[in-house]
C-alpha cells in the first residue's frame, strides 16, 4: 500500500508541476524588467520552523524552504517579523503576501489559498512530569488547556470541544513556561515543536504523553491571500522544483537531521531490553545481541508507526462511510450519463458493471438481467454470417492475452429480443497489482453509419449507370453526323476528353474529401479514446481505491479529469477549425444588428445581462453565410464578456461604417485588453496573450474568426492596450 501511495504522489506532483511550467512560459512573454519581491510574514520564536539566528536574521525550516522555492521561480523574499495573531490578520487584509508554515484547516480555507502540503505533523499532549490524572485526550475534559492564540491547536481544541477551560498565550514559549510553573494542566501542540521548545528552554519538569494524538494530525503548506492565484501557481512550481532537485531534502536534513528522534528515559529503554532481548542471551553472542537490538528497535518503531496509521485510517474510514456512498452514487450517475455503452467483466467473462446506455442499446430494462451473466454468450455469440462465435476466438477477450486495448470497427452485438446491430467497440484490460482482473468494453451502435455507407455506394452505382447511358447516347448521335460535321465531331471529342479530365479531377477531389473526413473521424475518435481511458481509470481509481486515498489524493484525480476534459474541448475546437475551410458557403442577406443582439442574449448569463451596458449602433444587412458569420459574433462577444469579467467598467459597444466599398464592423470592450507588442500572434492557432489562470480558453477562437472572415474576402484586426480594453474589427464586401 505504501508503494502505491508513493508512486501516486510522484505522478500527481508531475501533473501539478506541468501546468505551473506552462504558466511560467506564458508569463515570460510579459516578464518585467526587475525581479518581483514577495513580502513574507514570519514569527521570531516558532522553532524549528521560524526563528532568528545569532545575527537576528529570520531562519528556520519553513523560512529557508520558502526562500528556496521563491528563488527557483525567480522571486525575491522580504521578511516581516511579528506575532502569529498579527501575521494572520495581515495576510487576510493583504498587508503581507504569504506565510511560510500554515496548517490547512476548514476555518483557514475561508481566508487563504494553500499550496501543496510539504510536511505533515502529529499532535501531542504535554503535561508536568508529576501529573497522574491525564493519560489521553478524554482525560482533558474540564482541565485547563494552554494553547497559542490563533494556532491550529487553538482551532482544534475549540472545534472538537476538548474542554471548556481553554487559555491562550501569545507564544508557545509562554504556554510551556506557565505549564512548568504550575499554571494550567496541559499544552497541546505538534510533538516536534513541543520537544524543540522544551530543549531550548531546558524544561525538565514537562513531558509529552506517550499515547499518540492522531485526531490532531495536520498538513502544513505555504499560504497566500485568497484569490492570489498567480503567486500560488509560482509557489507550487517552486515547491515542485526543490522537491525534485534535492533542495528540500537538504533543508530538512539541516533542521531535523537524518530522522527526528523523541527522547526515551532510561527506565523505558530498560523495559524494552528486558522484554525483547533477555531470552536471546542464552543462545546468542554479545555481537549478535548488539546487532539484533538495532534491528528490533528499527522494526519496532516502524511497527508502531504503522499501527498508528492503521488506527487513523480506520477512524477516517468510519467517519467518511456516508461520503463514500454519496461519491459512489455520483460516479454511477456520471457513468450512466455517457452516450457510449460501457460494461465490464471479470476474468471469466461475467458482467461486473454496465451503464444505462449499454442496457438500452442491448434491449434490457434492468442491470439485474445482465450482472453476473457471461457477456460473450449473451451478446456476442454469433458472427455476422450466422455462424457460432467460439469464446476462445472472441476479439473482446483477446485483450486478456495481449494485455493491451483491442479495437474492432465492424462487428455485431445481439439484443435481448434476438435481433442484432452493427457495432464498433474498444476492449481494455483492467489491471490490479500488476495483474489483469477483468475487462472494460466501450461500444457504439453504428447502424446509421452503415446505412449512410450503403446509400453512398448506391449513389455511386447509379451515377456510373447514368454516365454510361449518357455516353452511349452521345456515341449514337455522333454516328448520325455526316461528313460535313466531322470537324465538329473532333471538337466534341476534345470536349469529351476535357470532360473526362475534369471528372477525373472531381473524382480525385471527392476521394480527397472522403480521406479528409476519414482523418477527421479518426482524430475525433483516436485522440478521444485515450482521454476516455484516463477518465475511466480515474473513475475506477476513485471507486476501487477510495479507501486508500485521502481527500488531497482524490482532489488530484479530479485535476486529472478536468485536464482530460480540457483536452477534449481542444480537440473539438481543432475539428471545428478544420471544417470551416471545407464548409460549403450559403450566401444570404443577414441583419448583423439582430445577430449580434441575439448572440449576446444567448451567451450572457442573467447576472451579466444586468451588469453589462450593451450599445449596438444601426448596422446594414449584408450578404454572407449566416452560420459562419454567427460563429464570428459568438467568439468576439464571448471574448468581450470573458475579458471584462474583472473590469470595473462593464460595457460593450458594437457598430459599423462603410469604407472603400466595404462594410467595417467593430466590437469594443473595456476589459483586460492585451499588450500590442504581441498583436501579430493574436489570430494564430493556440496563441494566447493571457494565462489559463487569468482567463479560460484554448486559443482557437480568434483563429476561427480570421478564417471565416478570409473566406468572405475580408480582413480582421484589433487595437488594444493592457487594462484599457480592446477593439476588434472585421471587413466584409457584400451588399
Amino acid at each position: 500500500m505504501n508503494r502505491i501511495v508513493i508512486r501516486l504522489g510522484i505522478f500527481l506532483l508531475a501533473l501539478i508541476a506541468s501546468p505551473a511550467i506552462l504558466v511560467e512560459a506564458s508569463s515570460h512573454m510579459q516578464e518585467p524588467d526587475t525581479i518581483r519581491t514577495v513580502l513574507l510574514g514570519a514569527e521570531p520564536d516558532y522553532p524549528p520552523y521560524c526563528l532568528l539566528d545569532e545575527n537576528g536574521k529570520p531562519v528556520g525550516f519553513a523560512v529557508d524552504l520558502f526562500r528556496a522555492a521563491a528563488e527557483a521561480v525567480h522571486l525575491n523574499v522580504k521578511v516581516k517579523l511579528g506575532p502569529w495573531v498579527s501575521l494572520k490578520k495581515d495576510l487576510a487584509e493583504g498587508a503581507i503576501e504569504a506565510l511560510p508554515i500554515v496548517g490547512r484547516t476548514p476555518e483557514r480555507e475561508v481566508l487563504y489559498d494553500f499550496t501543496i502540503p510539504y510536511i505533515q505533523l502529529h499532535g501531542a499532549i504535554f503535561v508536568r512530569r508529576d501529573n497522574q490524572d491525564i493519560h489521553s485526550l478524554a482525560d482533558l475534559k474540564n482541565k485547563e488547556i494552554l494553547v497559542m492564540k490563533g494556532d491550529v491547536a487553538d482551532e482544534f481544541v475549540r472545534r472538537e470541544r476538548i474542554s471548556d477551560r481553554i487559555y491562550t498565550t501569545t507564544t508557545f514559549d509562554e504556554a510551556f513556561t506557565k505549564l512548568a510553573a504550575g499554571e494550567g494542566d496541559a499544552v497541546i501542540t505538534q510533538r516536534i515543536i513541543g520537544l524543540k521548545i522544551m530543549e531550548r528552554l531546558n524544561l525538565q519538569t514537562v513531558v509529552p504523553l506517550k499515547a499518540p494524538l492522531p485526531e490532531f494530525r495536520q498538513e502544513f503548506c505555504f499560504a497566500v491571500q485568497k484569490g492570489n492565484e498567480a503567486l500560488l501557481a509560482q509557489l507550487n512550481e517552486g515547491l515542485s522544483i526543490v522537491m525534485a532537485n534535492g533542495t528540500y531534502k537538504a533543508i530538512h536534513q539541516k533542521w531535523f537531521g537524518p530522522a527526528f528522534q523523541e527522547h526515551f528515559t532510561k527506565a523505558d529503554l530498560l523495559k524494552v531490553v528486558l522484554w525483547i532481548f533477555v531470552p536471546l542471551l542464552v543462545v546468542l553472542s554479545l555481537l549478535w545481541i548488539v546487532l539484533l537490538r538495532k534491528e528490533v528497535g528499527k522494526r519496532t518503531r516502524h511497527l508502531n508507526e504503522e499501527i498508528i496509521e492503521h488506527k487513523k485510517t480506520w477512524r477516517v474510514l468510519q467517519e467518511q462511510q456516508s461520503r463514500l456512498k454519496e461519491s459512489e452514487e455520483q460516479i454511477r450517475l456520471l457513468l450512466n450519463s455517457t452516450a457510449e455503452g460501457i460494461y465490464g467483466t471479470d476474468t471469466r467473462g461475467n458482467c461486473t458493471f454496465i451503464n444505462q446506455s449499454a442496457l438500452k442499446a442491448l434491449g434490457y430494462e434492468d442491470r439485474s438481467q445482465v450482472i453476473g451473466r457471461n457477456m460473450h454468450k449473451l451478446i456476442h455469440h454469433t458472427k455476422t454470417d450466422g455462424s457460432y462465435y467460439e469464446t476462445a476466438a472472441c476479439d473482446i477477450r483477446r485483450a486478456f492475452s495481449s494485455g493491451t486495448g483491442i479495437h474492432n470497427e465492424d462487428d455485431v452485438f445481439w439484443r435481448a429480443d434476438g435481433s442484432c446491430f452493427p457495432t464498433e467497440f474498444f476492449s481494455y484490460p483492467i489491471h490490479k497489482n500488476e495483474e489483469i482482473v477483468g475487462l472494460v468494453v466501450t461500444f457504439w451502435d453504428i447502424t446509421e453509419r452503415k446505412r449512410s455507407e450503403r446509400e453512398l455506394l448506391a449513389l455511386k452505382a447509379n451515377l456510373e449507370i447514368e454516365v454510361a447511358q449518357r455516353t452511349a447516347e452521345l456515341e449514337e448521335k455522333v454516328q448520325k453526323l455526316d461528313k460535313s460535321q466531322r470537324a465538329l465531331l473532333y471538337m466534341v471529342e476534345d470536349l469529351n476528353q476535357v470532360s473526362k479530365e475534369v471528372n477525373e479531377e472531381r473524382r480525385k477531389l471527392e476521394l480527397s474529401n472522403k480521406e479528409l473526413d476519414a482523418f477527421t473521424y479518426s482524430v475525433s475518435h483516436d485522440l478521444r479514446a485515450p482521454l476516455r481511458a484516463i477518465n475511466g481509470y480515474s473513475d475506477f481509481l476513485l471507486e476501487d481505491y477510495a479507501d486508500k486515498l485521502d481527500d488531497e489524493g482524490k482532489r488530484f484525480l479530479r485535476v486529472i479529469q478536468n485536464n482530460a476534459s480540457k483536452m477534449d474541448r481542444l480537440i473539438t475546437d481543432m475539428l471545428n477549425l478544420s471544417r470551416i475551410s471545407r464548409a460549403e458557403m450559403r450566401m444570404s442577406k443577414v441583419d448583423m444588428g439582430k445577430v449580434a443582439k441575439s448572440i449576446f442574449q444567448e451567451l450572457a448569463s442573467r447576472k451579466e445581462q444586468e451588469q453589462f451596458v450593451l450599445e449596438i449602433s444601426a448596422m446594414p444587412e449584408i450578404a454572407c453565410d449566416y452560420s459562419l458569420i454567427k460563429q464570428v459574433w459568438q467568439n468576439l462577444i464571448g471574448n468581450a464578456l470573458k475579458y471584462s469579467e474583472k473590469s470595473g467598467v462593464k460595457k460593450i459597444e458594437i457598430g459599423s461604417w462603410e469604407e472603400g466599398g466595404e462594410q467595417v464592423f467593430f466590437i469594443r470592450d473595456y476589459g483586460a485588453g492585451f499588450n500590442p507588442k504581441y498583436q501579430d500572434k493574436l489570430f494564430g492557432v493556440f496563441q494566447r496573450l493571457h494565462t489559463e489562470k487569468e482567463f479560460k480558453g484554448t486559443g482557437v477562437g480568434l483563429a476561427i474568426v480570421q478564417r471565416i472572415v478570409s473566406r468572405h474576402g475580408g480582413q480582421v484586426w484589433a487595437k488594444s492596450e493592457l487594462q484599457e480594453g480592446a477593439t476588434f474589427y472585421f471587413s466584409l464586401n457584400g451588399a
